[in-house]
């Protein structure tokens, strides 16, 4: 994933997400209007505040944050798939958008949750094994959420056991989710609709590795080996070379599963491939 679609992606949902969230907390709260007479038929602002109201529900909001979190994985684990992503922007639109009606850090929370997203995709995409941009992004995208669901900022006791209850429920969100997202990496090649999302290598490529590279007799064997990569390399991750499968790192440009790729340097144990 480009540069330049990362931060198009980021500046669509911000346009998009902001002038939501200063509408809502603009307008009046949804209340009752003065005066009006029970059975009369609602608002249409009433009626948009009932339906955020669904969506603050516990277990709804449990679920937007557990899918969206899934669909941000398997974004950044296969770049260019737009429908996890599309799913991911789904889900935390509708999260923001319900707690608009009622929280008063809503565009706070929403630039917090950003920020952490550029920082976790510069960790994913630009320089990976930084390690301080991912888990910082993490933290600010987990905070940002949190922060959202914050009716106002707590004042006692109470106040601070329920933000407490709302941590233990987004954090238990993001485990599933973490969790979610390794099975359907596991299952996703025979799951129907969604396999297409997994470049498998082809047979031929398998088959006409060299066989004389892949003896037994050491890792320097294998430079000039070519193999299919199995995960994405960015740079690390697996490829296959006939039988074996090693962990390999990439030159260059990310690699994505089922391209072909050749082993160029071996230092040790360390093995560096390039696309060919």
């Amino acid at each position: 994933m480009s540069v330049a679609r990362i931060m198009a992606c980021l500046l669509v949902s911000a346009l998009l997400l902001a002038p939501i969230c200063v509408q809502a907390q603009d307008a009046p709260k949804a209340q009752p209007a003065a005066g009006a007479k029970a059975g009369e038929p609602a608002t249409p602002s009433h009626r948009l505040g009932d339906v955020a109201e669904v969506f603050r529900n516990g277990f709804v909001k449990f679920a937007l944050l557990t899918v969206g979190v899934i669909g941000l994985i398997l974004e950044f684990k296969y770049p260019g798939k737009t429908l996890p992503g599309s799913v991911a922007a789904f889900c935390f639109v509708l999260f923001f958008w319900a707690h608009s009606f009622v929280g008063e850090f809503t565009i706070l929370a929403i630039f917090l949750f950003l920020l952490g997203l550029v920082l976790v995709g510069i960790e994913v995409f630009f320089v990976p094994g930084l390690g301080f941009a991912g888990v910082a992004g993490a933290a600010l995208m987990f905070v940002g959420l949190l922060l959202g669901t914050l009716e106002n900022w707590p004042a006692d006791t109470n106040d601070w056991a329920d933000v407490g209850a709302t941590f233990g429920t987004m954090a238990l969100a993001f485990v599933l989710a973490v969790g979610g997202a390794i099975l359907v990496t596991m299952y996703l090649p025979h799951i129907p609709f969604l396999n297409h999302m997994v470049l498998k290598p082809a047979p031929a490529e398998v088959e006409t590795a060299s066989a004389t590279s892949l003896s037994n007799s050491g890792p320097i064997e294998f430079l000039g080996a070519m193999g299919v990569a199995v995960t994405p390399l960015r740079p690390s991750g697996k490829a296959q070379f006939g039988g074996q499968f090693l962990d390999v790192i990439a030159e260059g440009d990310f690699i994505a599963p089922g391209g072909r790729v050749q082993v160029v340097e071996i230092e040790g144990m360390r093995i560096v491939v390039k696309a060919i």
